[in-house]
């Protein structure tokens, strides 16, 4: 399980492209680290004061499978962005991720999902579908894929 929260992005365009559109649509600095990795970040506006963002980087984690027990809703999404908080505390990370992610949606640029530690599907946004916000516990995965299908079809559609 990470103890990141993650924001994937159903997104063409490269890393820097899709991190700088983000950038200027909902007021997040953009950055390039030491290695060269593609960054956006801010200060929390629900906590106690530090940092909050991350890389945005290519979807590292797809695994694209035929095979229907296989598939994970994760799989058809290009980007990926990587969303911390400086402060460890995961209850405040929870809450700027699912901020970030409203500010996201209402910016309309990419269908988009958000997960809590790679494990469970809080949120997905589409532009014809809207906003779904899952049950506690949903998985991204085949498991409850009945909860997720209609996004993954618009994606492929």
């Amino acid at each position: 399980m990470s103890t990141l929260e993650h924001i994937f992005l159903h997104a063409a365009e490269e890393p820097k492209a899709v991190a700088d559109r983000i950038a200027s649509a909902i007021g997040l600095r953009a950055s390039i680290g030491p290695e060269g990795g593609i960054y956006l970040s801010r200060p929390t506006q629900c906590g106690p004061g530090g940092e909050v963002g991350g890389e945005v980087a290519r979807n590292y984690l797809a695994y694209p499978s035929d095979v229907p027990d296989e598939q994970s809703l994760l799989d058809a999404y290009e980007i990926l962005w990587d969303f911390g908080y400086t402060g460890r505390d995961r209850d405040v990370q929870l809450r700027e991720a699912r901020r970030v992610f409203e500010q996201l949606s209402a910016a309309r640029l990419w269908p988009a999902v958000l997960v809590a530690g790679l494990d469970t599907l809080i949120a997905a946004w589409d532009p014809d579908l809207g906003s779904t916000w899952f049950p506690s516990g949903t998985s991204p995965d085949a498991v409850d894929r009945d909860a997720w299908q209609e996004y993954l079809a618009r994606l492929r559609h």
